[in-house]
């Protein structure tokens, strides 16, 4: 049982506790490399041994913060079990249904759903069945079906 937990959270498309750990710690990162800066620069204006070594070590928070944000922004990282999820149009492709407004000038409508949709394709009649073939932003691309 404690084997099937691991392989399926290997699997799962949901961040890990370490994902959602180091992306809370990298939006600390940046004010504390920001207050060890200052700090340093303090230090280093007022000739104060150590102030190098805390600018040393501003620089370094930064740049894990880059490295980390970079990381957690990877689409590898955020990968989606459902990558359309956000884009109706592409769930709706291979989709049948009847034209409601005719395509004249290469644009028409048609419903799917609840919900109608301008389209693009060869000039077509009222209540012709097309097949939506693709999709631009909320433009369906359809054909004669």
């Amino acid at each position: 049982m404690r084997e099937t937990k691991t392989r399926n959270r290997k699997r799962s498309a949901h961040p890990s506790e370490l994902v959602w750990a180091l992306a809370t710690f990298s939006l600390v990162l940046p004010f504390v490399a920001i207050g060890v800066g200052a700090l340093a620069l303090w230090r280093v204006f007022h000739e104060i041994d150590g102030g190098y070594a805390l600018l040393a070590v501003a620089i370094g928070l930064f740049a894990l913060d880059v490295v980390i944000d970079l990381w957690i922004a990877n689409p590898h990282t955020s990968a989606s079990e459902d990558p359309d999820l956000n884009r109706r149009g592409s769930q709706y492709i291979g989709r049948m249904a009847p034209l409601v407004e005719a395509i004249e000038v290469g644009r028409g409508k048609v419903q799917l759903g609840d919900t109608v949709w301008s389209v693009e394709g060869p000039e077509l009649p009222t209540g012709t069945m097309v097949r939506v073939v693709g999709s631009n932003g909320t433009v369906l691309q359809v054909e004669a079906a």
